[in-house]
């Protein structure tokens, strides 16, 4: 099967990449983040988009490029809808055009997080710009495409050759001695992208169609995630010290528990979402044979 992925250069492009059969055949995009075997596409352009999509015709594009940046979004209104919303658009009508489906990832952020454990049929109510424009692109999605799916995933984590993420920013600032100050009230499904990666690949090859939520198995707050993160690399949790929300101030709103439901996933899929122990144990004996 011939895939057309969107940030090719970012932590869920590169464990797609990674965790892919030999017989698939992968166009990775980037755009401002070139990595070796990538190419490049602006997806906030239109005209790029129909282009670079019509030239490689893939069978199925799978949409990971996103403004991530929670905080950086309520500052960057604009280009946080521009890119979470109207690229979404762009490359479902350019799907829809050459009758290719398409995969959007998006968030557990859609929810407010006002009791968590949520299914994939319930009402959304998203709060803070990010959240908001990555639900417009779900909207988008579903407005120009016939073919397309929607993976939800939450606190996407993962090795990563280029930036580090919540999982391998813990990991380095342990094992360089430094304290953490981290949250105990904000729930979430803490997601291993080789997983997730693993859960958008089946829904590509079974051509399944809807909503799924592709995260971990676990409705976990962050600093008993972080010390989980802790115990699976061997690592000082005395050095994690706990806060809340209303002293640790961020400028987006986060949900209190925005955690998610997989048991669709599992069952339509035929597959396991994994808990936070067990992908963490996955992450650390992975790291053997990375670096």
């Amino acid at each position: 099967m011939k895939y057309f992925i969107t940030g090719g250069s970012g932590l869920l492009g590169e464990r797609l990449a990674a965790v892919s059969n030999d017989n698939d055949e992968l166009t990775l995009v980037h755009n401002s983040n070139p990595k070796e075997n990538t190419v490049k596409c602006d997806v906030t352009n239109e005209k790029e988009v129909f282009e670079s999509v019509e030239r490689e015709n893939p069978d199925v594009l799978i949409h990971c490029a996103a403004m991530t940046n929670v905080d950086l979004c309520e500052d960057e209104v604009e280009l946080a809808y521009k890119i979470n919303g109207d690229a979404t658009g762009y490359l479902a009508k350019a799907a829809e055009k050459i009758g290719a489906k398409i995969i959007y990832v998006s968030t557990d952020f859609v929810f407010d997080g006002a009791r968590g454990y949520y299914k994939e049929d319930e009402t959304v109510n998203p709060e803070g710009i990010y959240a908001k424009s990555k639900y417009e692109g779900e909207v988008q999605l579903q407005q120009y495409s016939d073919n397309w799916a929607i993976a939800r995933v939450s606190v996407l984590y993962g090795w990563h050759s280029a930036r580090p993420n919540f999982t391998s920013w813990v990991v380095n600032e342990l094992r360089h001695k430094r304290e953490i100050n981290i949250v105990t009230d904000q729930i979430n499904s803490p997601t291993l992208a080789d997983n997730a990666a693993e859960a958008i690949f089946e829904i590509a090859k079974q051509d399944k169609k809807g909503i799924f939520h592709t995260a971990g198995n676990d409705a976990i707050n962050r600093f008993d995630f972080t010390r989980k993160i802790a115990d699976a690399f061997d690592l000082d949790d005395t050095l994690i010290n706990p806060t809340t929300s209303e002293i640790f101030v961020q400028k987006a709103p986060r949900p209190r528990d925005s955690s998610l439901n997989v048991e669709k996933v599992e069952r339509e899929l035929g597959m396991k979402m994994e808990t936070c122990t067990e992908s963490l144990r996955r992450m650390a004996d992975m790291e053997k044979d990375l670096y």
